[in-house]
């Protein structure tokens, strides 16, 4: 939870760092569809792959998320 005011009937799946613009139903959408298009879009990788990077990457930033 953040000290930034959250709309909880949007947040229902959400990562903690979106629900900062749960506020905001026409930001949240296009987060989530960039966050989705970056994270699984056309890629050599396999979802495997990509999944292990961010694993990864959190753990050496010691980023939760």
């Amino acid at each position: 939870m953040s000290w930034i005011r959250e709309d909880h009937t949007n947040i229902k799946g959400l990562s903690p760092v979106m629900t900062v613009v749960s506020i905001n139903p026409k930001v949240l959408e296009a987060l989530r569809a960039w966050n989705q298009s970056i994270s699984f879009g056309s890629s050599a990788l396999t979802r495997t792959q990509e999944e292990a990077i961010a694993a990864t990457v959190s753990v050496i930033n010691k980023c939760r998320y």
